[in-house]
Formats: C-alpha cells, structure tokens, sequence
C-alpha cells in the first residue's frame, strides 16, 4: 500500500520525511544495495584505519585514546551481511568535546588575522557543510576552545542535538559541538549518511546524559556501536542514498513524480523491503 500510493507521501504530514528515515536505515543495515563477494571486507579496512591512528599517535598529532571494550551480542540490534563488522565509533575516528574562552565576549574580535569561531547559527537548514563563521575570536583564546579543520564532522551535542555537519573551514568550536575526525580511509560521504540515520539518532539519544536538555558525551559516544561496510560498498551505498534522496527532492518539489522516478523509487524499495523484516 505505501508503494502503490507513494505520490500520496508528498502531502501526507512528514510523508516524505518518513520515506528519507526508510532510506537511510535500509542504507546503514546493508539492505539498499547488492554486496559484492570480492569486496575487501570491512576486517581490512579496519586493520587500515588503526595503522593510521597508530602513525598519527607516534607523530604526536593525536593521543591514544582508552581501550574499549569488545563489543557484546546484546548490542547489535540486528545482524550485519557478509564482509560487514560492529565496530565501537571511538575505534575507527577521534571525538572530542570543544571548549569556549570565558567571557565569550572578551575574545570575539573583528581581527582579519582571528579563529573562525564557528557556531549552531553558522549552519543551514537541512544543510551538509558548515563554509563560513559568522564571527572571530582573539587567538590568545585558542588555548580554552578546540581547532577543527576542513574535513572534521561536527556534532551537536545539545539543542538540535546530533546533527552532523562536514565543516569545510577551518576555526574553533565551543563546548556545545562534538568534533569527530575519520580517517583517510574511510568515505566520509558514508560516515556523513550513516550519522544523519535514525538507527544512530536512536543510539545517541539512548547514550545522552542531562535533564530536561539532552547532552551528548564524547566518551559515551566512542562507546557507539556502529556497522562498517566494505569501502567499495559504502561508495556503492552512498550513490544510491544520493540518488533516491534526488527523488525525495522532486517529490516534495513537486507533489508527483514522473512515471519514470516512481519507477524507480519503488523497484528500488520493493525489493529491499520485501527482502526485509
């Protein structure tokens, strides 16, 4: 029934919203595309991506974090395919919690030469990456905040919380984003689709602290667990995603879509739903 009235979706409240969540879950549990028997399976990747930490803790660029623990059955809300691996979030990037020069104002400058002092108020609605800071601070602030650099993934931790963002300047963050650093090797669009998933909306919330505000805590966070496909899938995934959330656009754009995209957004869902539990 909601294949066969999908257009219905662009009127209904929070129809298309709805189907962007089915997107991306079907996405993070490895059921929106085929797998590929001759992947390198997610157990390599990972081997590379601790290399890479390893490097970069001998260099001195980033501290070894604390050991974490393995993760157990009853963590894993639901089994992964072939070449896929659980993996705890703090395993595979640095999390870390910014920090603000207090009082604020006595840092803020107009100094050309200041730190981007990036906030909440410089991102888009709805948008992916953070391009500009509205405003400076002085950079004898540096040593209360925390530097972030073009790549960084940037969370909020409170307020529109666990939003993530791809910043593409460099500045300093206050204490209400969590700064989240991958690896080379992993692709950065997947982590960005598998961060703005229900599936780890739902996580996070589980693993927030606070009272009537929620408040995300980098250490909770490493503790996340988090599925890991195979690279070249998850380059397959995030072609996909992109391409169904085109349709989505269109969908709410124009209240229908073409017989061709509605085509295609059901062949493409149909076949993973009646596929799935």
């Amino acid at each position: 029934m909601l294949l066969s009235n999908l257009n219905l979706l662009a009127t209904a409240p929070g129809g298309v919203a709805k189907l962007r969540e089915l997107i991306l879950t079907l996405a993070v549990q490895g059921k929106l595309v085929p797998q590929d028997p001759a992947d390198e399976p997610a157990g390599v990747l990972l081997q590379k991506i601790r290399a890479e930490k390893d490097r970069l803790i001998a260099e001195g660029k980033i501290k070894r974090d604390k050991p974490l623990a393995e993760i157990g059955e009853e963590e894993k809300p639901f089994e992964l395919p072939q070449g896929w691996e659980w993996v705890r979030f703090g395993e595979i990037a640095g999390i870390e919690r910014g920090g603000s020069p207090r009082p604020i104002e006595a840092f803020l400058t107009d100094d050309p030469e200041g730190l981007n002092w990036i906030k909440i108020g410089d991102t888009e609605k709805g948008g992916k990456y953070i391009t500009s800071a509205g405003q400076k601070i002085k950079r004898e602030g540096l040593v209360k905040t925390r530097m972030v650099f073009p790549g960084d993934f940037l969370l909020t931790n409170s307020m529109s919380f666990g939003r993530p963002y791809i910043t593409q300047i460099q500045g300093c963050i206050h204490d209400g984003w969590l700064r989240i650093s991958p690896p080379e090797s992993l692709d950065k669009d997947f982590l960005y689709t598998l961060l703005s998933s229900r599936f780890v909306r739902n996580v996070f919330e589980a693993a927030a602290a606070g009272g009537v505000v929620l408040n995300l805590n980098a250490d909770k966070v490493r503790t996340v667990p988090i599925p890991l496909p195979p690279l070249a899938e998850q380059s397959r995934i995030v072609t996909r995603v992109e391409s169904l959330m085109r349709l989505c656009d269109a969908l709410e754009a124009k209240g229908q879509l073409e017989a061709a995209q509605h085509a295609q957004l059901v062949s493409t869902l149909l076949g993973t739903l009646t596929a799935s539990t």
